[in-house]
């Protein structure tokens, strides 16, 4: 799927009042996103499946749903773009702030990285960590006020918040550690999903039935990218 990704940025000028307007002549590119597919299949006995009513199917079913979507959500985070998606922690060009610290988190760290994007991005931005950054982080205070960075949600349903933006934890950021990147920071409107087939069931009773075994293929065909690197920021734990 090709995607237009603009590569220059119109040149506005003022004018009075009879003066004429000046052309732009922003350039374009295209960024792709490629379609890959993950797929297995699972063979049950048709006595297993006569004997539970429905049971053992649906389990089967129910499997499938939670490998395929560990899967998906381990590749949007650390995806090669090979065989699999391409992952936010993966693609070369998104930069970099430096924690402050050579083994770990800090306040000022997390402050310098929100305002290190610029502010159409960060205000449309969200925090990205796993759940030992997260922790980490609810400990934090900012070294001016003293007050906890971390902020739990105003009303049931809402998110909570790092600096007034949303936190979502993602159990494949990497932890807390030397030189590791536990934390992004971005408006996810710079990274693309695409998706191409639901995950899609087939079941197969004949072609393993004198062995009195029934197949099930299950496929998924799905897509991922970043379009607009400059929308997001890391954090690198290093002084």
């Amino acid at each position: 799927v090709m995607y237009p990704k603009r590569t220059s940025v119109t040149n506005a000028k003022w004018k009075g009042e009879t003066q004429s307007q000046e052309a732009s002549e922003p350039t374009f590119g295209q960024a792709e996103v490629v379609i890959r597919e993950v797929n297995t299949y699972v063979d049950i006995s048709n006595q297993l499946l006569a004997d539970s009513a429905g049971q053992a199917e649906a389990e089967v079913n129910l499997a499938l749903a939670e490998d395929f979507g560990q899967k998906e959500g381990l590749a949007f985070v650390n995806g090669a773009g090979t065989l699999d998606p391409e992952g936010l922690m993966t693609n070369a060009d998104i930069g970099f702030t430096v924690s402050g610290a050579a083994s770990t988190l800090t306040a000022d760290g997390l402050i310098n990285t929100f305002y290190s994007l610029p502010a159409a991005y960060r205000n449309a931005a969200t925090w990205v960590m796993n759940s030992t950054s997260l922790a980490a982080t609810r400990r934090m205070k900012d070294s001016v006020t003293g007050s906890y960075i971390w902020q739990p949600a105003l009303s049931l349903g809402a998110p909570e918040s790092i600096l007034g933006r949303p936190v979502v934890e993602a159990v494949d950021m990497p932890d807390v550690g030397a030189g590791n990147f536990p934390v992004l920071f971005g408006d996810f409107s710079g990274y693309r999903i695409v998706d191409r087939l639901a995950l899609s069931i087939l079941v197969n009773p004949y072609l393993l039935a004198t062995n009195g075994i029934t197949r099930v293929h299950a496929t998924r065909r799905v897509g991922a990218g970043v379009i607009q690197p400059a929308k997001f920021r890391k954090v690198k734990i290093s002084t």
